[in-house]
């Protein structure tokens, strides 16, 4: 039964291997094939380490193996950060999670304990801290569904990150309940989830659309005139409505949903999505509402007649809910925060008035 086991596990390495070689040698957003090329080398080494016979086999591999097998939630989470296009969060917050990993992967060398044996608390923390990673994964890959405008991401979200975080999740929640890797049948039963979810997702990780790896584009321009090559008489009518919406200022709607803009309009949601995306060229619905909120901003920041409104205030006006997501998304797309951008435009009178 072992023999067959650890034979199963050689099948699904060397299929996650391959998979991760085309990642790599494929073309677009760098960030995005080497995520999810290290995701999958971690899911590998994780069978490894877990396995005695190839553990004895490889030996030479297991320290490095060791420490890819505990970062297969870091490693899915770098790969949802990517393909969703999620902005990095605080380098204070990502500090404690590398910290606590590499700490817990030294002292297995030195202290010459496997996988296997892992029970102590600071091996619990670090499953802790992996279900909280797993966790934000599921997070980012949920809450860019509705503003996300390519179809097929759309339906990644679901088919790769959330049913493969889910195993990771239940994995760990097993291993802190027991304190060690799943034994035996329940063991075998993981093994054989992992091969199936590899066999049923191999074929779409290989024939990813371009699309999830384009590089990003900024979002600070506006398509003024209607398009030209437009697929037939009704989206050329949908266009010329929603850039005569934006025209009016409804990209000033705090809480303005795609969803919310169609009904507005009058038109099914999955036609201006298709439009948004297809013909005026946006990834995200944020994106095509920044693309007009942060010329506005940049405009009124720059207008000494208006040196002594707050930030905040025109934050507000211009759709967002609070400071903090205005900021990042102005420093995002300029390079430079609101504070620093008036100041630069205005000289001292714009260094006064903050």
């Amino acid at each position: 039964m072992q023999s067959l086991e650890t034979a199963l596990r050689l099948a699904i390495i060397g299929q996650e291997l391959l998979i991760a070689v085309v990642f790599l040698v494929g073309k677009g957003n760098i960030g995005a094939r080497v995520s999810g090329a290290l995701f999958l080398v971690s899911v590998s080494s994780y069978l490894l380490v877990s396995d005695p016979l190839l553990s004895d086999a490889f030996s030479a591999l297991i320290p490095v193996a060791t420490l890819f097998a505990m970062i297969v939630p870091h490693c899915l989470w770098l790969f949802a950060r990517a393909v969703f296009e999620t902005p990095w969060p605080s380098r204070w917050l990502l500090a404690p999670f590398v910290i606590l990993a590499l700490s817990v992967w030294v002292m297995i060398l030195v202290e010459g304990v496997s996988m296997n044996e892992m029970s102590s608390p600071a091996f619990n923390a670090t499953r802790i801290a992996s279900l909280i990673v797993v966790a934000h994964a599921l997070f980012m890959a949920a809450w860019g569904q509705l503003d996300d405008l390519i179809e097929k991401r759309r339906r990644f979200r679901v088919l790769f990150v959330v049913i493969v975080a889910i195993q990771i999740a239940v994995v760990l929640a097993v291993e802190l309940a027991i304190g060690d890797f799943p034994p035996g049948w329940l063991d075998t039963l993981n093994v054989i989830a992992i091969a199936i979810l590899t066999l049923v997702l191999a074929i779409p990780l290989l024939r990813l659309s371009p699309s999830f790896f384009a590089p990003v584009v900024p979002s600070d321009r506006v398509a003024a005139e209607p398009s030209v090559k437009m697929a037939s008489a009704a989206d050329r009518v949908l266009e010329k409505e929603l850039l005569a919406a934006m025209a009016d200022g409804a990209y000033r709607q705090t809480g303005l949903t795609i969803r919310g803009l169609a009904d507005q309009l009058g038109h099914p949601e999955h036609r201006l999505r298709k439009l948004i995306n297809g013909h005026l060229g946006f990834r995200n619905f944020s994106a095509f509402l920044n693309s007009y909120r942060i010329p506005e901003a940049r405009e009124t920041l720059a207008d000494a007649s208006k040196v002594r409104m707050p930030i905040l205030t025109i934050a507000l006006d211009l759709g967002y809910g609070s400071l903090g997501p205005f900021n990042r998304t102005f420093k995002t797309e300029t390079g430079m925060t609101p504070t620093q951008f008036r100041q630069d435009a205005l000289g001292s009178q714009g260094a006064d008035s903050e």
